[in-house]
């Protein structure tokens, strides 16, 4: 009988002490976690955030900076739910993992509530088909059906994206109780920071058994998003369906507190995180045809934002470094980020109408300018007429240079008509030291601004409606 238990503990020696039983074997099995796919790989997914807390609004255009502003209860509600098929995985850095893939809208709505103005926004059925792929500074989304709203786009391009999970995963072979920092782009994106200042969250494997591996998540992200500084902690789970190699679930409660920025108020909010994912067979609802002719490729114009006049009278598109900041029915105000930091601002100021095929008179509307800048005014920089709407209307352009302080400015000034005689003030101000990099972009603003017919031209929803 020794001679029979020597030689069993010499068999489990020899093995390299591999052979383990019971609970044991689970505890140190070693598992590689993979969230990778095929071209063609079709899945339904589902993204829902609940959030409430305090938002700490800006101060209205115009109001004295040093007027205090009272904090508001907020409760946020979105739900993105779609159909995703891989276009692209990456044959090279990541193999396995999708760099594009596109994407059908079921359903995309959010409600705004609490003490702050109500506000809804859904998806416009013409743009519901996406295309989604990964860059440097987070996922983009786009439309080939054209350019979406500001609305639309936090809708679609929001925390959360499938395509930015995989990096919540580490490379190495981990076994339960393994833990790791989670990559950068699983950061930005589940924080929804554009920049990140410390990434501090970290992921330990919970659980292992035959179908799943459950990954727990805890710490903090600080960063910043459109210039406003913040710090989110997370608490959560993930799920890895290990046969399918995809992160399935993903439960995070946040809770964060920013300052405001540029463009964006403050907050101070708790909210929960969800995404699902499941397989599901090649869907007709994303036609093949729809992708002909390099539909799915990136493309400067699809990328552009539609702005959608609240008075419903106009539009205009703009790259989606000019964000808005303030708008009403007589006055939106946009402000151009680079880097977080304001290099320009377009305030688009509704007019009283001048009647049918007319305008302001050009010498009042110079006069106007130079008194309501008073000391400010150093001189015009050139003015005359800039093409309009091919529909019609009138465009006029006035340069001046002039200071605020020890600052240099630079404002272009437009006047912009209709064919039935709306008017509207465009004004761009700008450092004089930006001018350059700034370049003709109050050109293509105002070229790309297009009068609506009376048919087009309600105005948007009430934002009182409740998305369905």
């Amino acid at each position: 009988m020794a001679a029979f238990r020597g030689s069993m503990i010499g068999l489990v020696i020899l093995g390299g002490g591999l052979t383990v039983f019971g609970a044991d074997a689970k505890e140190k099995e070693t598992v590689e976690l993979r969230d990778s796919a095929q071209v063609g790989d079709s899945t339904k997914v589902l993204v829902t955030l609940k959030a409430e807390g305090l938002y700490r609004p800006a101060p209205a255009p115009g109001a004295a900076k040093s007027e205090p502003v009272k904090p508001l209860k907020l409760k946020v509600e979105t739900r993105l739910e779609f159909l995703e098929r891989v276009l692209v995985t990456d044959p090279v850095g990541k193999p396995g993992r999708a760099t594009r893939v596109v994407r059908k809208v079921s359903q995309a709505a959010s409600a705004i509530n609490g003490e702050i103005r109500p506000t809804a926004a859904v998806l416009r059925p013409e743009v519901a088909l996406l295309v989604a792929e990964p860059r440097a500074g987070g996922v983009v989304v786009f439309s080939p059906g054209g350019p979406l709203t500001r609305s639309e786009l936090e809708l679609v391009q929001g925390a959360g994206d499938p395509l930015a999970l995989a990096s919540l995963l580490t490379d190495k072979r981990v076994k339960v109780g393994d833990s790791w920092t989670v990559g950068d782009d699983a950061a930005r994106s589940l924080s929804s920071y554009d920049s990140l200042i410390d990434n501090a969250l970290q992921a330990k494997v919970e659980s292992i058994d035959a179908q799943t591996i459950k990954i727990h998540l805890e710490g903090n992200v600080r960063g910043s998003v459109l210039g406003g500084e913040g710090k989110m902690l997370f608490e959560g789970t993930l799920n890895l369906d290990r046969a399918a190699g995809r992160i399935d679930r993903l439960h995070l409660q946040r809770s964060e507190a920013r300052k405001p920025g540029a463009v964006e108020a403050g907050l101070e909010v708790k909210s929960t995180l969800t995404v699902t994912r499941q397989p599901v067979e090649p869907s007709a609802s994303i036609p093949d045809d729809a992708l002909a002719g390099g539909a799915a490729e990136p493309d400067p114009q699809q990328e552009q934002l539609l702005l959608i006049s609240p008075d419903g009278k106009y539009t205009l598109s703009h790259d989606r470094n000019w964000h808005t900041y303030w708008d009403d029915r007589r006055l939106t105000v946009l402000k151009r980020l680079d880097r977080g930091v304001v290099v320009a601002q377009c305030n688009l100021l509704n007019g009283p109408n001048a009647g049918k095929g007319r305008h302001q008179d050009l010498k009042q509307f110079r006069n106007d300018l130079r008194s309501a800048l008073g000391s400010r005014f150093a001189s015009f920089l050139g003015e005359g007429e800039v093409e309009g709407d091919p529909a019609g209307g009138f465009r006029y352009k006035v340069g001046v240079q002039g200071r605020e302080g020890n600052l240099g400015l630079v404002w272009y000034y437009y006047l912009i008509a209709s064919p039935d005689g709306d008017q509207l003030l465009a004004t761009f101000t700008q450092a004089d030291n930006q001018v350059k990099a700034f370049g003709d972009q109050d050109l293509r603003l105002i070229g790309s601004l297009r009068w609506r017919d009376a048919a087009e031209s309600s105005p948007r929803p009430d934002p009182d409606a409740k998305p369905e």
